[in-house]
């Protein structure tokens, strides 16, 4: 009988990327066949060198298919979108046939190299007991795209390179621990002023709703602080730093000029109206479409808290572009104070599932688009999403000539399918990197930057 963990892991099928595990069944072969026990006579070595070599071909196999998608997709967008050539009417690319969730990839990726690579650093081909995993693969997948930028930055514009323009993050996992803020020693500030200095955009792309600057200020305030008293930026440069709240409702800036500021400070982030960056399909979205829409969520959740039997002290909060449900205080009469509530990891995910499903079926959601996702402790519903907040960003940085999706490279935690997954959206608008933790952001900008 399998155990439990076993069981419950695979039933959580929204927690899984199709892509990744499909990969993972792949290497599985070479593993199984070619990996043999530690005990066995054979030469340790040669046994190494035999399964690495099968890992790197079925990889670079996988590297050939993905040429082959984006050479179709390429001839789809000329066919204005249809699936069309002179066999099929519903012909599709070889890994769309084999991964039919599979999304849109902008540039090409070297996974044999970059397998190598990580192959060096983690002996995988080395392991007799643990076939390579969803975490070896993710490495993989994120060192092909770095290598990819690495090799578009050496050859420039003028040798038909592509650099890189654009990075984005998420916040909360992924530049910060959950709930904290950039302060002076993040190891991660350095790295965002180097992309500044080599004039790469930075955007940080945030569930965080706020449409002042005052709450985004403080948790940035290490950055904000070093961009200031920064020698090396230009003011252009620090103003190439942006801030996308609440997924895609409020933008700001940096400014070196802030000439409003309450607290007599000169510097920080400068606030710009919604029509001023919009997307016409962002601007269409009236205020009673937004309500009716936020309104369904939050009796969804009300309805959800009574069925789950949740404490009185858990909150639903309510918010102009999100509605959300989070732990709460209360009151422990043995210790006479309020302690924090927590939401089991069940709770969390029965509520963001049945909250993106309901909505998903109501008409509300016709005209909108909405983002519901599991921040680890609470749950929330935005209105719009990482797509549109990382497209808006593209134009916003040059309406003439917007940044493209081959040219921007977001950075999150949370790409899973459904659910717990507000960075997945962010797939439509650029390359992604998966990271699990801050300091895997500040290694893969490390590796880019170097």
């Amino acid at each position: 009988m399998s155990s439990r963990y076993r069981v419950e892991y695979h039933l959580k099928s929204h927690r899984k990327d199709e892509f990744i595990e499909w990969i993972k069944g792949l290497l599985a072969t070479p593993f199984v066949l070619h990996a043999v026990s530690p005990g066995e006579e054979e030469d340790d070595l040669t046994t190494t060198q035999r399964v690495k070599s099968k890992y790197a071909d079925i990889l670079k196999d996988i590297e050939q298919l993905i040429i082959n998608k984006i050479e179709f997709d390429k001839h789809n967008v000329a066919m204005s979108g249809a699936y069309l050539n002179e066999c099929s009417p519903d012909a599709k690319s070889r890994l769309n046939l084999l991964v039919p969730s599979i999304g849109t990839f902008f540039t090409e990726l070297p996974l044999e190299r970059a397998f190598l690579w990580e192959d060096s650093q983690r002996a995988i081909s080395s392991r007799r007991m643990i076939a390579p995993s969803f975490n070896d693969i993710r490495h993989i997948l994120n060192t092909a795209q770095i290598l990819h930028f690495i090799k578009q930055n050496k050859l420039g514009p003028h040798k038909g390179g592509k650099p890189l323009k654009l990075v984005t993050f998420d916040g909360d996992v992924t530049l910060y621990e959950d709930g904290g803020s950039l302060n002076d020693t993040n190891p991660v500030i350095p790295h965002i002023l180097q992309l500044l200095a080599n004039d790469i955009k930075v955007g940080i792309v945030t569930a965080a709703g706020y449409d002042e600057a005052k709450s985004y200020e403080s948790r940035l305030e290490g950055l904000m602080k070093q961009l200031h008293t920064s020698t090396i930026l230009t003011v252009e440069q620090k103003s190439n730093l942006t801030v996308m709240g609440g997924e895609c409702n409020y933008l700001f800036r940096y400014s070196d000029d802030i000439k409003d500021d309450s607290d007599g400070r000169a510097y920080g982030l400068e606030y710009f109206h919604r029509e001023t960056w919009a997307l016409d399909e962002i601007k269409n979205w009236t205020k009673q479409e937004m309500d009716a829409l936020l309104d369904f969520a939050e009796v969804t959740l009300h309805s959800l808290k009574k069925r789950l039997n949740l404490p009185e002290e858990v909150p639903i909060i309510r918010k102009k572009r999100a509605v959300g449900i989070i732990p709460g205080l209360k009151f422990d009469p043995v210790l006479q104070k309020k302690i924090a509530l927590k939401l089991s990891r069940e709770q969390l995910e029965e509520i963001v599932l049945t909250l993106q499903n309901s909505i998903a079926e109501s008409p509300t959601s016709r005209n909108i688009q909405f983002s519901c996702f599991d921040g680890g402790s609470d749950v929330w519903c935005d209105i719009g999403d990482k797509n549109l907040g990382i497209r808006c960003l593209q134009h916003f940085y040059d309406p003439e000539v917007p940044i493209q999706p081959f040219e921007t490279l977001h950075i999150g935690d949370q790409f899973a399918p459904m659910g717990s997954a507000n960075d997945f959206k962010a797939r439509l608008a650029g390359c992604t990197l998966w990271i699990a933790s801050p300091d895997e952001t500040v290694n893969i900008l490390k590796r880019l930057l170097e």
